[in-house]
């Protein structure tokens, strides 16, 4: 495996970050982690998603830098895009979410399918798919969010459909077991519905973000339940979540501030 180079990290509580400014911020996040800083750069950068593995570990993945792990003051490259393991079945780029289902082991999501990236051994593997049963093959699927509820192993997604013109046709909540990446539920969402950040908490249910505005899903209903704007806390743009158990936070990934966000978990309005 390659392991990249080791980059400086800087750790900032409630400072500005980005394109965040601070006097449009109301409240100080727990901490905040400037990525450019971190990735040694001063270009925009593209983090689609944000994972926490079992023993606590963080990653990031950056569109076109590939896998990061935040490893305390450092981040270290652990798959860059360059590196990316030989898929068994063609991947439509961009990768646009990731979350960690073991050590060493993620799903990420692309165009239309979902794959599983084992780190140990380098593979990178098709999972699941966006397509349900009867889906016309002119249409395609992108989801920007998935998450894994460990305890009913299942992994969500949330795709949107197009049509070949790349004309949006309909939004929907996918649900697929964990070891077969076989679809066991599909909800019918609002059209608005585009989820950029998804994480499931067997306290919290499912969550999503788009924009800055954090929601929750009610699949009875299939209705999305407003929590809270994110926006007070200097996010901007919700592309990835995670809860750290360990240290009670909410983690936000937001590629408009280039930045980890850690939001105390009490403050929020879950």
């Amino acid at each position: 495996m390659k392991t990249g180079i080791v980059l400086g990290l800087s750790l900032l509580t409630g400072a500005a970050t980005g394109c965040t400014a601070q006097d449009e911020r109301i409240e100080a996040p727990a901490a905040q982690l400037d990525l450019r800083a971190a990735m040694g750069t001063t270009e925009d950068l593209r983090p689609v998603g944000l994972a926490i593995a079992p023993d606590g570990q963080r990653f990031v993945f950056e569109e076109t830098g590939g896998l990061f792990r935040l490893d305390g003051t450092h981040a270290i490259a652990v798959v860059p895009m360059s590196a990316m393991p030989s898929p068994d079945q063609p991947v439509q780029l961009p990768f646009t979410d990731i979350v960690a289902l073991a050590p060493n082991l993620f799903a990420l999501t692309a165009i239309g399918d979902g794959f599983l990236l084992d780190t140990q051994a380098m593979t990178l593997r098709q999972h699941f798919c966006y397509l349900p049963d009867g889906t016309p093959v002119s249409l395609s699927q992108r989801t920007d969010g998935i998450a894994f509820d460990a305890v009913n192993q299942r992994l969500f997604a949330q795709p949107v459909t197009y049509d070949a013109a790349g004309v949006f046709q309909y939004a929907q909540l996918a649900v697929y077991a964990r070891e077969t990446g076989q679809d066991v539920e599909w909800h019918s969402v609002s059209n608005d519905v585009a989820a950029t950040g998804m994480v499931s908490s067997p306290e919290l249910g499912l969550l999503l973000g788009q924009g800055s505005q954090l929601s929750r899903f009610d699949p009875a209903t299939e209705q999305m339940i407003p929590l809270d704007d994110l926006h007070r806390f200097g996010v901007r743009s919700i592309d990835g979540l995670s809860i750290d158990q360990a240290a009670g936070t909410l983690v936000v990934v937001d590629k408009v501030a280039d930045a980890v966000f850690d939001l105390d978990l009490s403050t929020l309005a879950l």
